[in-house]
């Protein structure tokens, strides 16, 4: 008697991973090149579409470290800690989800308002990071159903993810405070 697997799709190649990844990142910038000039968009109780997107981008920031967190917990990483109680994956599927569900309407307002900007070193690598970081995802979340990934692979691709919206925020948020200062 032969063995089959269960799950056949769960099998799929790094390559394919790294290809649709790239894919999402490469879509986004194209997506991002066309258009013109930016648009107006709803600011709701902000006093800018700028201050709006810091804001938000915060909390999809804090989110981010409570998915570390939770991750480095999970998987034995945080030293004098003991193994993680069995709340902590559904916790870090939580915030995950959350995370990435407030990221959208952010990667909208960037594509859709401002476009993939090359105007200035910062707005490029902004620009760049962003569609990177949504490139990244994506092969993290074909990852973490693959059988073949490596045991490391998924700690580097969420590494990944994690890297990218640090910059993302670092070039946005962080930036838009600095400038604007935390009050507007």
């Amino acid at each position: 008697m032969t063995h089959t697997d269960p799950k056949p799709s769960s099998r799929v190649p790094l390559t394919v991973m790294v290809l649709a990844g790239a894919a999402v990142a490469i879509t986004l910038g194209v997506v991002g090149s066309i258009g013109g000039a930016p648009r107006e968009l709803p600011v709701f109780w902000f006093s800018s579409v700028q201050s709006l997107k810091a804001w938000s981008a915060t909390v999809v920031l804090a989110l981010v470290f409570a998915q570390l967190a939770t991750a480095l917990w999970m998987f034995g990483r945080i030293p004098g800690v003991q193994t993680a109680p069995s709340w902590v994956p559904p916790v870090h599927r939580i915030t995950g989800t959350v995370a990435f569900l407030l990221s959208l309407p952010l990667a909208f307002y960037c594509l859709h308002g401002f476009g993939f900007d090359t105007s200035t070193p910062r707005t490029l690598a902004h620009s760049a990071a962003g569609c990177l970081f949504y490139g990244a995802f994506t092969a993290k979340m074909i990852g973490i159903r693959s059988r073949r990934l490596p045991a490391w692979g998924i700690a580097v691709l969420g590494g990944t993810v994690f890297t990218l919206f640090v910059v993302l925020w670092a070039l946005s948020a962080l930036w838009w405070f600095d400038a604007a200062g935390f009050d507007r």
